[in-house]
């Protein structure tokens, strides 16, 4: 075994790669190169001995008509130079042999006789040209001699092809040998390249060994400026400061061995008056004192600490371990700013150092730069509020913002608070023209049009897709009108412009009044129900929530959607569309399939879900809608099983708390046992969640029948982690919120990161969602990401029209 270790230095390691690189390379070359060349071989032998055939055809046309004898045999004679030429007969059209050559004198003359001609096909106008044999050895074949549409007879013509053999024999020898001369080249440079870097690399040993043996005072030089010499830099750098920090230690060794015990990352000890007696290289760097220059001075001289919630200064809490005489923890908002006006969020804690004789001797202050941990935290919750592509603030953040109104008013009657949402109208079309990255795009540029169109105490956010709400605080409904308004005439006016395509951006605006006797949920359908009706009366329009209006019709226009989602329902008019997840690392594995569903009017136009699922949440119609789903995709499966790994079909909050859907969906799994092992069911993490005690025990019996469960858009909330280890889930979908910017925003490949690790702890495998491009895909495969899914791949498709890949087949 080191033996075998021994060989296995790095040189040998280059020599052999490189050697075995070329020998590969070559060989594939070679292999390559022989095929082509026989490939052109064959076909050239194919072409010369057709283009043969048809010249002996063409001369003897005039011959055999007047059946010369002695011209045709002077003809097929003209062709006995052709060296590969084994034989060339030309006889009549009943097979009669009216003139002969073939290569060996000895073979029997056959004029005269009659040989097998090939057989006039009925239902070919005229006959054609016929191979007779075509192999490796020789190639046959017989061309018609016509005229006028008439056959007069045939031309037959056989080749050698023993020419191809040598051919192909000369190209591999010579591919051997300059493959053999391209490895001895190969292993000799990197022969060459492993003898120069080993041999330095065995120098920085050699130094090493000086090291380990005592010896301080080395120079190193390896005699290029390379990578190796900035390593024995480094080398001698580190060597001053080990000189230094033994001289120290050793100066300071009593001390040390009291301040070591609470010692963190910077490290300040002072005596009883405030003074400073030691400080680590740490603490140098952070206060920007050197500890010769702070040896003796007070502390309040070192360390300005100020709180970062309104930068009053603040008390060094070392004072306060010497008076109580107990550990202090550092307020968690404290600032250090230095010597040289830098500013530091720093926290840890302050403790008393006590003697033997428990007299307090001194104190030590610890602390650590937390400057980047405070920035993610920031960072952190400002996610937890916001919504990261369009840096509003998100539907978390609204709805606590709207109960705070909602309690508001229900203290204070008469104030006024307004509701605004806002659906853009030509998302869905700029979303399906050209991508999610040109709709991302949109909602960044419509986000700061309606921003900048509002007061700073407005409060605007993003509470889905294309859908916006503003907060109005202190507004009757005529100036919520007013402000709406004004907004709408802004967003109008836009037009966005993508790859030389323009689109008009509209939206519709739902207004509602805010007040204290209504919940959240119910303001929010108001506004939502009066955008809806804004959609429905053209769109590009505002609509006000009016009560106890005659002329209001928002409830019959909602209704005619919901009669037009039930016809379609009784009517079999829901289509199911899918979307591929794609492999990422294991790509022999049959790809996973997500199942979609669109509505057909009763004119055959595809209408997206966004106008006709809201209206089924809202009036509780998803568990239909989910059941049709089911039952439809369960059909396809078992007629495209073969195609897919695994089909993905979504079930609704609203499905997974109806008893009778539940029971339904046991039925159907009881009822399809074959093919239950490729079905995964895609919740919501909102959903897994608000819902979690009512919903695990049926995961559970779902699980049982041997289905797969996915937890989709997960990540977009904070209790995600906590929760993920009670549900039974085999699958997580990350949130595209985080796969979008994963490449640009260190935050969220962070986190995207995290949900991997987590779930391989857990045996849960990770599928990105919104993968748009292939740099994204490429980062989600190093990442070790398993699945993927998005524009960048595929887009949704009728399920009967997708086309699936060799391997799903």
């Amino acid at each position: 075994m080191h033996a075998i270790s021994k060989l296995l230095t790095i040189k040998n390691k280059l020599i052999l790669s490189i050697a075995l690189i070329h020998a590969i390379l070559m060989t594939v070359f070679i292999i390559d190169l022989t095929e082509r060349q026989k490939e052109f071989l064959l076909g050239e032998s194919f072409q010369s001995t057709q283009a043969l055939a048809e010249t002996l055809a063409i001369n003897a046309t005039p011959w055999v008509l007047s059946n010369d004898l002695a011209g045709l045999e002077e003809i097929i004679q003209s062709q006995s130079q052709q060296i590969y030429l084994n034989f060339a007969i030309l006889t009549n059209a009943s097979g009669e042999v009216l003139a002969y050559y073939h290569r060996n004198p000895k073979k029997k003359n056959k004029v005269g006789h009659f040989i097998e001609v090939p057989q006039a096909d009925p239902f070919s106008p005229s006959p054609e040209m016929t191979v007779n044999i075509d192999n490796l050895d020789v190639i046959d074949i017989s061309t018609p001699i016509m005229l006028n549409q008439n056959q007069l007879g045939w031309a037959r013509v056989q080749m050698s092809r023993e020419n191809i053999y040598k051919s192909i024999q000369i190209i591999t020898l010579e591919g051997v040998l300059y493959a053999s001369l391209a490895i001895i080249v190969g292993g000799f440079f990197a022969w060459l390249m492993g003898h120069r870097l080993t041999k330095r690399i065995h120098q920085l040993i050699h130094i090493t060994k000086k090291i380990r043996l005592g010896e301080r005072n080395l120079s190193i030089n390896l005699g290029a400026q390379d990578e190796l010499q900035d390593l024995a830099n480094n080398f001698e750098d580190m060597l001053n400061v080990l000189e230094t920090s033994e001289t120290m230690l050793f100066n300071a060794k009593e001390e040390a061995e009291i301040t070591l015990k609470s010692i963190g990352d910077a490290v300040i000890v002072i005596k009883p008056d405030g003074k400073i007696s030691y400080m680590n290289p740490v603490a140098e760097v952070l206060t920007g004192w050197s500890r010769n220059r702070a040896h003796n001075m007070h502390i309040d001289e070192i360390m300005h600490l100020f709180s970062d919630i309104d930068k009053t200064p603040l008390q060094n809490p070392v004072f306060l371990a010497l008076q109580n005489g107990q550990p202090i923890n550092l307020l968690s908002q404290s600032t250090l700013i230095n010597r040289h006006g830098d500013s530091y969020s720093i926290e840890d804690s302050a403790a008393p150092i006590i003697d033997k004789n428990g007299n307090i001797v001194g104190a030590v202050v610890v602390f650590h730069d937390a400057t980047k941990q405070r920035a993610l935290q920031k960072q952190l919750e400002w996610q937890a509020t916001h919504d990261s592509l369009t840096q509003l603030h998100n539907r978390q953040a609204f709805e606590t913002h709207l109960d705070e109104l909602i309690a508001i008013s229900g203290k204070t009657p008469q104030s006024k608070n307004c509701l605004v949402y806002i659906d853009l109208d030509q998302f869905k079309v700029v979303n399906d023209t050209v991508g999610h990255t040109a709709g991302d795009q949109l909602l960044r540029q419509i986000s700061q049009v309606i921003k900048k169109g509002l007061t700073p105490d407005a409060f605007l956010a993003r509470i889905g897709g294309d859908e916006f709400a503003i907060l109005l605080q202190n507004h009757s409904m005529q100036q919520a009108e007013k402000i709406a308004t004004t907004l709408l005439n802004t967003i109008t006016s836009q037009r966005f412009f993508w790859e030389s395509k323009a689109f008009d951006i509209g939206a519709s605006m739902g207004i509602a009044e805010i007040h204290g006797s209504l919940n959240k949920t119910a303001v929010l359908s108001r506004a939502d129900i009066a955008c809806y009706l804004a959609k429905d009366k053209g769109r590009n329009r505002i609509q006000a929530y009016i009560e106890n209006d005659d002329n209001h019709e928002s409830g019959q226009q909602i209704l005619d959607r919901l009669s037009e989602l039930k016809e379609a329902l009784n009517e079999q008019r829901l289509v199911l569309f899918g979307q591929t997840l794609e492999p990422l690392q294991n790509q022999d594995e049959l790809g996973h399939l997500e199942v979609l569903v669109r509505m057909l009017s009763k004119h055959g136009e595809i209408i997206p879900p966004g106008l006709f699922l809201p209206a089924a949440e809202r009036f509780n119609l998803m568990p239909q809608v989910d059941t049709y789903v089911i039952k439809h995709s369960l059909e396809w499966l078992k007629d495209n099983h073969r195609k897919v790994g695994l089909m993905n079909i979504n079930i609704s909050g609203q499905s997974l708390a109806d008893p009778i859907f539940n029971e339904q969906l046991i039925q159907r799994l009881e009822l399809n046992h074959a093919f239950n092992h490729k079905i995964c069911f895609e919740i919501t993490e909102t959903v897994a969640i608000t819902q979690i005690a009512d919903t695990i025990d049926f995961l559970n019996r779902i699980k049982s029948f041997g289905c797969k469960l996915a937890l989709d858009d997960f990540g977009s909330g904070f209790s995600s982690f906590s929760w993920l280890k009670n549900l039974p889930v085999d699958y997580v979908k990350i949130d595209g919120s985080f796969i979008r910017d994963v490449i640009a925003d260190p935050i969220d490949a962070a986190m995207v990161r995290a949900i991997k690790e987590i779930g391989d702890n857990m045996s849960i495998q990770t599928i990105a969602e919104f993968v748009e491009s292939q740099e994204i895909a490429n980062w989600l495969i190093e990442t070790g990401i398993d699945y993927a899914q998005g524009y960048h791949f595929s887009k949704p498709e009728a399920l009967d029209e997708i086309e699936f890949d060799s391997k799903q087949t």
